[in-house]
């Protein structure tokens, strides 16, 4: 290759640099998106957020107790209190839409240790005493 060459080949790349016109990421990005996209991936974004945030929400149901598999008693998560279930062997507290095992006489006591769970289609389990509870109004079942 001659010199004349050589020089008009780095005038060529110099000035290519200068105009924008390269072959950089910015420059591959501009031609992808388009003035409103960047609005529309926020729509998205919010939308996605919005329906997380309705699905996981806790709206205030009911706390629904079963022992040995059948519905036995059914407690609202809006009235704070105290339920002595299972001919006083279990109490149950519900306080500021949370429910919780305040008394068992189960020898591991993890239902009592539990966290109180406010949350729909959380529980609490008791295995001594056979005892599950759900949070929510709404059946459960292997399709939900």
């Amino acid at each position: 290759m001659c010199r004349q060459c050589k020089q008009s080949s780095v005038a060529m790349r110099t000035e290519g640099r200068k105009t924008g016109t390269g072959s950089g990421a910015a420059a591959a990005l501009r031609g992808v998106f388009r003035k409103w996209d960047a609005l529309i991936i926020a729509v998205v974004i919010a939308a996605a957020a919005l329906s997380v945030w309705f699905a996981f929400r806790s709206d205030g149901g009911e706390a629904r107790v079963f022992v040995d598999g059948e519905l036995r008693y059914t407690f609202s998560l809006a009235a704070d209190g105290e339920y002595d279930i299972l001919d006083g062997r279990m109490t149950i507290g519900v306080r500021g839409g949370e429910v919780y095992v305040v008394r068992s006489d189960c020898s591991e006591q993890l239902c009592v240790h539990s966290a109180p769970q406010s949350s729909e289609g959380s529980m609490i389990v008791c295995l001594p005493n056979r005892v599950v509870i759900v949070i929510g109004d709404r059946e459960v079942d292997a399709v939900t």
